[in-house]
Order: structure tokens, then C-alpha cells, then sequence
């Protein structure tokens, strides 16, 4: 079943597993198939709008952690929620998505660095999996407030050449030690909350490294996720007089000169 969103059409989507993953639960929901799911990319985010009649009067904003497209099996989608927060199994809801821009993988195989912080870091497993199968090698730097918070680290470490668990203040500096021990890395990727991935672009910029980074913080108070509101709006090219950059149309996922002289 669908329907025309703002954003997007709008499809019921059916729970068919939840698993736990740490801090949160790990929800697959099976899906109507279409074009835009087969070219899903990490990165990018659905959302569950609001049934004011079930108390729900703001929409939730949900990281796509794994999209499945089987002919045989159909369309699976991942999504990762706080623990405990997940729906029943058969439950039907409402969902817009995909959404935003992803994250691409280079045309070469060339080594990544990847990094990211807390709950922001739900795509970056599926990122991974995308640039090994690609032929990249890859380095993960991750943080978390809570231990619990590091999104299937066990995955990451079979995926990855190294994993580096550090705090949200150190994320800038042991990424920038990463650059200087792995002189190969040519790109790198960051998800997590504004000032973590500003601290991120700037060590890459510093090195000569193109980056692109998730300019959306799905932790923040958002109120649509569709271009809408301007919750998420970001101040940037201050130099060139400024502009608000919308993160949940322009991005999620941008260069990271973008974010480097943001406001806010």
C-alpha cells in the first residue's frame, strides 16, 4: 500500500524481526519493492510520520542500517531504534523513504577512513560492507558515550583492516593519526553530531583528503525530516555572505567543506 507523501510515497511496512545490537534494537521490516530501495545507500534515513490518535504527534526519523532487494524474498529494511523502543512482531506502520543523499563508493578501490559517533554511526556497517565489496581497504574510528552505543562493533572489526574506539573529544585527533599512519587513505567518511564531524572534515581537509560527511544529527529534536521545517538548517559559506544548507534534502551527506565554517 502507498500513497503520495511530501517527500516521497508513502508505504506500509511490515515487522518481521527485531534483534538486539547493544543500545538498540535492530528492526527488519519488510517492504513494497521499487527502484529507489535497489539504489539505497547509507546514509540515508525514513521516516515514520506521526499518528497524533496513537499519541505520536512527531514523526520518528530512523538511519537505514541495511537495505535487502531479493527477487525471491522481497525487500528488507533495516533500522536501528533505542532498546525497547521497537514494534511487535506483524505490526504494520507508515513510512516514508528513502530519503536524503547517501553516502557513495569510489569508482577505484581505494583505502577509507570511516569514523563516527554514538547512534550516528547505524549506517556506517552497511557503509563498510559497500567498500569492502568495492575492493577498499578500510580503517573505522569510532565513540560513544556508552559502551553499548557502538553499533555491531563485532561486524565492523570482520570488515574492517583496523577498528579504534575513542572518546567524542579525541574523534578529530585520532582521526587525524589514522591519516598520518595509513599515508594511502583516499577518502574519508564521518556520521555523528555537528561538532564531531566538523573536527572530522577539518582533519581531512588538513591532510589533502576529499571527505564527505553526514551533515544530519538524528538525535537532535527534529519535527518532519522533509524539507519543511528548517530544524535542521545549517549557516554556511559565511565568506561568500551565507546560506542555510538543509541538511535532509541537500544531504543528509555532503562535502565536508560544507560543514568546516557552519554556525550552527
Amino acid at each position: 500500500m502507498t500513497g503520495d507523501g511530501p517527500a516521497g510515497p508513502v508505504r506500509t511496512g511490515v515487522v518481521t524481526l527485531t534483534r538486539p545490537a547493544g543500545a538498540f534494537d535492530v528492526v527488519s521490516l519488510s517492504v513494497p519493492a521499487g527502484p529507489d530501495w535497489a539504489a539505497a545507500r547509507p546514509g540515508q534515513f525514513l521516516v515514520v510520520p506521526g499518528d497524533p490518535g496513537r499519541g505520536d504527534a512527531l514523526p520518528g526519523l530512523h538511519w537505514l542500517a541495511d537495505v535487502s532487494v531479493d527477487p525471491v524474498h522481497g525487500t528488507v529494511v533495516e533500522v536501528a531504534v533505542p532498546v525497547g523502543d521497537g514494534w511487535d512482531l506483524g505490526h504494520r506502520l507508515r513510512l516514508v523513504g528513502p530519503l536524503g543523499r547517501g553516502f557513495g563508493v569510489p569508482t577505484d578501490a581505494v583505502p577509507a577512513l570511516v569514523v563516527g559517533h554514538g547512534g550516528s554511526t547505524v549506517p556506517l556497517r552497511w557503509l563498510v560492507a559497500r567498500l569492502r565489496a568495492r575492493g577498499c581497504t578500510v580503517h573505522v574510528v569510532l565513540s560513544a558515550d556508552d559502551p553499548d552505543e557502538h553499533f555491531e562493533v563485532a561486524s565492523l572489526r570482520r570488515l574492517a583492516a583496523s577498528v579504534r574506539l575513542t572518546t567524542e573529544q579525541e574523534l578529530g585527533r585520532v582521526a587525524t593519526t589514522v591519516l598520518e599512519l595509513e599515508s594511502r587513505i583516499g577518502v574519508v567518511y564521518a556520521a555523528g553530531p555537528r561538532v564531531s564531524v566538523r573536527r572530522v572534515a577539518q582533519a581531512a581537509v588538513a591532510a589533502g583528503r576529499p571527505a564527505r560527511v553526514s551533515a544530519l544529527d538524528l538525535a537532535e529534536p527534529l519535527l518532519c525530516g522533509t524539507g519543511l521545517c528548517g530544524q535542521c538548517d545549517l549557516e554556511v559559506d559565511r565568506d561568500a555572505g551565507g546560506r542555510s544548507l538543509r541538511p535532509c534534502l541537500e544531504g543528509p551527506v555532503v562535502p565536508g567543506e560544507q560543514v568546516l565554517d557552519a554556525s550552527r
